[in-house]
């Protein structure tokens, strides 16, 4: 039987591995190295897999959250208000470096993120404010996103995109926990 990792071990390797993954995404794609993204997304979904004490809500937020990501990112895609870079498989759809990230993403909901995504509020909060955020620093710094339209219409899509799109992850998220819940 395996150690558990203490927690603050495992808070601090979903903090900064997720942020690696971040960073190796987004510099990904501004070099045409989108395999980059998957190779770290997947290596830290491997680990914190391997370090988590409560997998199967792992794997069902995490199967939600590709679903519902890749629908996000394919709306903004298909809007013309933004365009991502190494758009791989195609301009249409959310390219593989940012289902990479959802992957790396989807494994901070109920780690590092625990506190804000158990509320709704917050959780819809996070989604309006950090969305826009973190795409504007993409988008600003690392040339991963090209701005199509206005910027502050692509701001406010990416906001409500995000603000709603996580809270829909979560919705269908802890429907399905109560669902599993009752059932057992």
């Amino acid at each position: 039987m395996k150690r558990p990792m203490p927690n603050w071990a495992a808070m601090a390797f979903n903090v900064v591995g997720f942020q690696i993954v971040w960073l190796l995404c987004v510099w990904g794609s501004t070099n045409a190295n989108w395999q980059i993204a998957l190779f770290a997304a997947f290596a830290f979904a491997a680990l914190s897999f391997w370090i988590s004490t409560q997998r199967m809500l792992d794997l069902r937020t995490l199967l939600i959250a590709l679903i519902v990501g890749f629908m996000m990112d394919s709306i903004l895609a298909q809007s013309g208000l933004l365009r991502y870079a190494s758009p791989f498989p195609s301009l249409n759809w959310a390219p593989l470096w940012i289902m990479a990230l959802w992957l790396g993403f989807a494994m901070t909901l109920n780690h590092s993120l625990r506190v804000i995504y158990q509320d709704p509020w917050r959780t819809f909060l996070f989604g309006f404010i950090g969305g826009p955020i973190a795409y504007g620093i993409a988008a600003l710094r690392f040339e991963a996103m090209i701005v199509q339209s206005n910027p502050w219409l692509v701001f406010l899509a990416v906001a409500a995109v995000w603000g709603l799109g996580l809270s829909l992850i979560r919705a269908i998220d802890f429907r399905q926990r109560k669902n599993w819940s009752t059932s057992t």
